[in-house]
């Protein structure tokens, strides 16, 4: 039967979960962050927080197996990813070894990359009722009444985001945990604690250190929603990503040796900022277009064509803005990108 898990603090887990007599099943995770595919997000956090349960409530685990459909037509001994023995390793190390063991089943020998590690398993416990087993799965679950309410942490804006990540690649304190199963991956290829950077974040809204109990992370809780609307994604730990690439690296080239001018650059290219003067620019005039030339790249490129309008800062001279400078949307002007590389090369 189907199951919902929920962590200690009574947040359910996006994650599909079966219990029967003697087993549990923990269904792969799939699709893409932020697409409609996506499916069971919170895989190893559910897959983390079973194990854990089950051994704090000293159950007798006999293994694990992988249980995807081409798999159950193997020989168990084949389909086997972790065996009773190895149930006295820590419980990271295990989802660990579940993930590695996993991916490479099935893998021809030579295929580059490192496989799909959040495949459908099954739990073997022995002698546990379906229904021992779902009491045993939430046995420690309260809730908790110190969470900031949720319109509290929307006031978490994207500028605050922006500023959050450059405070922690500075180093400064903060209370927060390396994280377990997310980053935020940032256009250099970075990755950083999603819990961390909104945390940082969220300081300067409630007036003081923000702490781990204050909110959970997680996806669609706002702390993912404020960075992914920031216009930083979030993925999976054990997610591969390509080199990053910016949109500007044509400008880039011609203004090496320049730091107002790669100043000026980075602040346009701020993910937050970009999206929030887009979002409203459609908000006031329903559509995007050049404010230089006019051009609606949606009506003559077609329904990916606002792709071609970046964000530019207008009123701030480039030498002026050096240090930590708070930029406003009035301040940003939408061009199309062959009106924006003009204007750079007027202004500098």
């Amino acid at each position: 039967m189907l199951t919902t898990i929920f962590d200690a603090d009574g947040n359910s887990f996006n994650a599909k979960v079966e219990v029967e007599d003697y087993a549990i099943t923990v269904h792969s995770r799939g699709g893409a962050f932020g697409k409609p595919n996506l499916r069971n997000p919170d895989y190893r956090r559910a897959l983390r927080t079973i194990l854990e349960r089950l051994m704090a409530g000293n159950a007798t685990l006999s293994g694990v197996w992988l249980d995807s459909t081409v798999a159950q037509n193997w020989p168990e001994l084949d389909r086997q990813l972790l065996d009773a023995a190895e149930f006295t390793l820590p419980v990271d190390e295990l989802v660990t070894l579940i993930g590695q063991r996993g991916a490479a089943k099935g893998r021809p020998i030579g295929t580059k990359g490192h496989g799909n590690s959040t495949k459908r398993v099954r739990i073997g416990v022995s002698g546990a009722s379906a229904g021992e087993l779902v009491k045993l799965l939430n046995s420690d679950v309260h809730t908790r009444s110190s969470r900031l309410p949720a319109e509290t942490l929307r006031r978490v804006e994207p500028w605050m985001i922006d500023e959050a990540i450059e405070a922690f690649k500075s180093g400064v304190q903060h209370g927060f945990q390396d994280s377990t199963d997310y980053d935020v991956l940032l256009p250099t290829g970075e990755r950083f604690p999603p819990k961390a950077v909104f945390g940082i974040a969220l300081t300067g809204v409630i007036g003081r250190p923000a702490m781990p109990s204050d909110f959970s992370g997680g996806v669609g809780a706002p702390c993912f929603e404020s960075i992914e609307d920031a216009g930083y994604p979030i993925i999976p730990k054990d997610e591969e990503t390509s080199s990053p690439r910016s949109e500007f690296d044509d400008e880039r080239a011609w203004a090496e040796g320049s730091l107002v001018r790669v100043q000026h650059l980075r602040r346009e290219r701020a993910p937050g900022l970009a999206r929030m003067k887009k979002r409203r620019f459609i908000e006031k005039h329903g559509h995007l277009f050049c404010e230089r030339c006019g051009l609606i790249p949606s009506r003559s490129l077609g329904p990916y064509g606002d792709a071609c309008i970046e964000v530019h800062h207008d009123t701030v001279a480039v030498a002026k803005m050096e240090g930590k400078t708070h930029t406003r949307l009035v301040d940003l002007k939408c061009l199309c990108a062959n009106c924006h590389r003009i204007v750079h090369r007027e202004v500098m």
